[in-house]
């Protein structure tokens, strides 16, 4: 189950499966020239550009930081993340590795809202 919130300038969501869950916060940044979407976790902040590649929106890791000190990028998580609209519901697909590790999390499905 996946649950948002949002403050009118970041989104928080809540991501559930099973009994584990893990929340991240998202801002839209501009930054040189174009939009960055921001996502934290704890003192980690990933700053991703959106990329249209035909009907899939994917994620593509352009620089992190912890406690805002930038960190290398060939030392960031990375994997192949994208959201795609079918059969009338958002899909995503998400999967992250981190570099001489193998798979770190991995999930796939999609959303529909619910009624309140």
């Amino acid at each position: 189950m996946v649950r948002f919130t949002t403050d009118g300038a970041s989104e928080t969501w809540t991501r559930t499966f099973g009994s584990m869950s893990f929340t991240s916060r998202q801002t839209a940044r501009h930054r040189r020239s174009h939009w960055l979407l921001v996502e934290h976790f704890g003192p980690f902040a990933f700053a991703m550009a959106l990329s249209s590649d035909g009907d899939y929106l994917r994620l593509i890791p352009m620089r992190w930081s912890c406690l805002g000190v930038p960190l290398p990028l060939a030392l960031a998580p990375f994997g192949d993340s994208y959201e795609v609209a079918r059969d009338g519901r958002f899909n995503f697909h998400v999967e992250i590795r981190l570099p001489l590790v193998e798979m770190m999390v991995a999930y796939r499905g999609w959303l529909e809202p619910v009624a309140a």
